[in-house]
């Protein structure tokens, strides 16, 4: 563990403030659920990931979908890759995604390029081809993305898979 040097009373209600600087260094949002855990005499806060508790599910599902299609395939959470599948998206899990896809996910935006592309994968990688991106949305909150690539272009199918395990994702986690 590092320090921080910051030292916090706790309030009356049991609450502490976490600085704005730390919440900024570490891309936690107003709102954001955190997780905590207890170690010995340690208690320690954690981004919580909705999509982590689906990953055995998420994985499952993007190799099928790459194994049927071919496509390489990467699912997220609001800030790092969760699984990856495909040539292209080897070795990639639990890297920090790009500014480019977080807004993405923030803006709830799809990717549809139908001309080779570039896109930054994460702030060191790029990668070329054709893309489809959709972003994850689970009761209303954009949790995550779904981002297949291609040498050749996308067939419309694309759509409709991306559609279909976004909603298999959200299933899971709602249940979760």
């Amino acid at each position: 563990m590092k320090s921080t040097g910051v030292v916090r009373r706790i309030d009356d209600l049991g609450r502490i403030v976490i600085p704005k600087e730390i919440r900024r260094n570490l891309k936690i949002r107003d709102g954001e659920n955190m997780e905590i855990f207890i170690d010995l005499d340690s208690i320690i806060l954690k981004k919580y990931s909705k999509l982590e508790d689906a990953l055995t599910l998420s994985d499952k599902f993007a190799k099928i979908v790459y194994e049927v299609t071919g496509y390489n395939i990467l699912i997220t959470d609001r800030e790092k890759i969760i699984t990856s599948y495909g040539i292209e998206f080897e070795n990639l899990k639990n890297q920090v995604l790009s500014e480019e896809l977080i807004n993405v996910i923030d803006t709830r935006t799809n990717i549809k390029k139908d001309e080779k592309t570039i896109i930054s994968i994460t702030n060191e990688i790029k990668k070329e081809g054709y893309f489809y991106g959709l972003p994850i949305i689970s009761t209303a909150d954009s949790i995550g993305l779904i981002l297949f690539l291609a040498e050749e272009p996308l067939s419309e199918s694309v759509k409709v898979i991306g559609q279909l395990l976004s909603l298999l994702i959200c299933e899971q986690v709602d249940i979760s």
